[in-house]
């Protein structure tokens, strides 16, 4: 049961490095898995621009969550679970697994949130698989759960980088879009079990983004730096699986990318990006990948870093993965080519 303290701390009044403390004890809660309901505090007209801020950045939304997923997989617990499941260990489960986290973010993306709709659905029957993965693997292991803390640095993953680094995502901000946007995120939170002290997202943009930091930098940033060869098998495979749905993405361009984004030191691509204490003089990381690699990873940094921030080729991007979204739906012929026609097409609440 939440006491003052926690209540008082996901509300921003108290120290926002307590919350490291909030959730090292959430590590052993498991989330609540009851029926899904809206909180007290839900705003719809927050959600609804929510939605459209994310419609208007659909192609840096995407980027920015593929990193936090490739990022959260560097966390042992998380990376634990994954291989138990063993549904994204190798690239043609990570494409039936991930591709269809994607449809199912896209269905909260587009549709109301009401009892009757597609993207209520699609919450109950994630909390319900999530449900069925933590009890099945408490069986196995005891203490392997689907903890609080694992789902609040979950919910890093699908907006950490939207929220800390939009500036290098192209993101243009706009403080009522990012406190609608937090909203939303602070609502998919409740509705999945995150209890109030330990969900990421706060009722304020400011406490939300100190929460986002601490996590980038106190969890993910040892990670990541310490990655394990269990993680570099389970990111190939997501980055391997995801192919098909955006060619134009490779392992080693985007952890460093990942990298980049987590702003942590030396994994920078601008000049400008380099911290005071930091040498420019220094060997940049990406100068040891192959050149498709080096090719990526300039692409994709000038495209966030210049392009986005033109209305016509934000546009252009935005149109390019609403039609991704339409072809891994209905013709997914990259798919097809890389795992026959059966395992191409994913279904999600048949």
């Amino acid at each position: 049961m939440a006491t003052a303290n926690d209540d008082a701390l996901w509300k921003g009044e108290l120290p926002q490095a307590k919350y490291l403390e909030t959730l090292d004890e959430g590590a052993n809660i498991s989330v609540d898995y009851g029926d899904i309901e809206l909180p007290e505090w839900y705003d719809d007209a927050k959600v609804k621009r929510a939605q459209e801020f994310f419609k208007r950045n659909f192609y840096a939304m995407f980027v920015g969550k593929l990193c936090g997923l490739l990022a959260i997989v560097t966390v042992p617990t998380i990376l634990r679970i994954l291989v138990h499941t063993n549904q994204s260990s190798e690239p043609r489960t990570a494409y039936r697994r991930y591709v269809a986290t994607i449809m199912h973010t896209l269905e909260w993306y587009y549709e109301d949130m009401v009892p009757t709709s597609r993207s209520w659905k699609s919450i109950a029957f994630v909390k319900k698989t999530h449900a069925g993965i933590s009890k099945q693997a408490a069986t196995v292991r005891s203490g392997m759960i689907i903890s609080q803390r694992d789902m609040a640095i979950t919910q890093f993953g699908f907006i950490g980088y939207v929220i800390i680094s939009y500036r290098k995502l192209g993101i243009p901000f706009d403080p009522k879009d990012m406190e609608a946007f937090v909203h939303f995120w602070r609502v998919i939170g409740h509705m999945m079990g995150i209890e109030e002290r330990f969900n990421a997202c706060t009722d304020q943009f400011e406490t939300t983004e100190q929460r986002m930091a601490l996590i980038a930098n106190e969890v993910l940033k040892p990670a990541l730096l310490n990655h394990t060869a269990e993680f570099v098998k389970m990111g190939k495979a997501l980055i391997e699986g995801l192919w098909c749905f955006n060619p134009f993405i490779e392992f080693d361009s985007f952890l460093f990318l990942t990298m980049r984004l987590n702003n942590i030191p030396g994994y920078h691509y601008w000049d400008d990006e380099v911290g005071p204490d930091a040498k420019l003089s220094e060997v940049r990381h990406y100068e040891r990948f192959s050149r498709y690699a080096r090719f990526l990873l300039c692409c994709v940094c000038y495209i966030h870093s210049v392009l986005l921030y033109i209305a016509a080729f934000r546009w252009y991007f935005n149109a390019q993965m609403i039609m991704s979204r339409f072809l891994i739906t209905y013709f997914p012929f990259l798919a097809f080519i890389q795992f026959g026609v059966t395992d191409a097409y994913v279904r999600i609440l048949k």
